[in-house]
């Protein structure tokens, strides 16, 4: 069944627990989809408890000091342009700074964003693949701006291959108001499928779901972006039905459709 047919989701009731700013997107997919999106985010995004270091990051970013800046999400991407604000707001023309992105919407908020094309993006859509896109990372300076629960897998291949890297908190992820509710929707048995884009998705849904709303919500269909997701997703007892082999939303969308097919 093509992503594109509009009954290919038909009444699927879908939980999306993405940050809010990020939802409106895929909740669009499922909808074109033929499904009911359920919008309740169990993250948000905030400034970094340690501004100084980050501002100060950026500065050295400003001056030339590092030959890469490596970019592993959209929000990232939005949390350095802002820190970038009444300094130097676009990086575009810096030829001597090269720029990674993790995948194609990173990519996108660069251009968009930074005023920058990007340089390497991996085949696969996961953060420690962007070593490849250094060519030989050592001696290399590299600014890797996170967040504070970005896993260290990055940062240890860059340095493990002899990159200078400053690793510095762009944003941390904090729990999302609200949610209250979901323990109740899952436990009615009104949700058939729950979408997890993030390790911090996962660990946020079951600190606002709690053990019950965990053990009903293995009820339903529970999809994951990426093996990173599901990796969180088993660790908290929430064992993944489907896992996207393309680290995207779309990735994710189309790997959802494809077990709706075969059920």
């Amino acid at each position: 069944m093509a992503t594109n047919d509009p009954q290919a989701l038909q009444g699927l009731r879908v939980l999306v627990t993405r940050a809010a700013e990020r939802a409106d997107g895929l909740a669009a997919r499922l909808r074109a989809l033929g499904a009911e999106p359920v919008v309740r985010p169990t993250i948000a995004h905030a400034p970094p408890d340690d501004l100084a270091a980050f501002e100060a990051a950026l500065g050295r970013l400003e001056a030339g000091v590092y030959e890469w800046l490596l970019l592993t999400s959209v929000t990232t991407v939005e949390a350095v342009a802002e820190g970038l604000k009444g300094r130097a707001p676009h990086l575009g023309g810096r030829v001597s700074l090269k720029i990674g992105a993790v995948g194609p919407a990173t990519a996108a908020a660069c251009r968009e964003l930074l005023g920058v094309e990007v340089v390497g993006v991996p085949e696969r859509f996961i953060g420690e693949e962007l070593v490849a896109a250094l060519g030989d990372p050592a001696g290399r300076r590299v600014l890797l701006p996170n967040a504070d629960l970005a896993r260290p897998a990055l940062e240890e291949r860059l340095r493990a291959a002899g990159a200078l890297v400053d690793r510095v908190v762009a944003y941390k992820t904090v729990p999302a108001p609200g949610g209250a509710e979901l323990a109740g929707l899952l436990a009615e048995g009104s949700i058939d499928a729950i979408l997890f884009t993030s390790g911090s998705t996962a660990r946020y849904f079951t600190l606002q779901v709690g053990e019950a709303g965990v053990v009903a919500a293995r009820r339903s269909i529970i999809a994951c972006i990426g093996p990173a997701t599901a990796d969180v997703c088993n660790e908290l007892g929430l064992v993944p039905t489907v896992v996207a082999t393309v680290f995207t939303e779309e990735g994710l969308v189309e790997a959802l459709v494809a077990h709706v097919a075969r059920r």
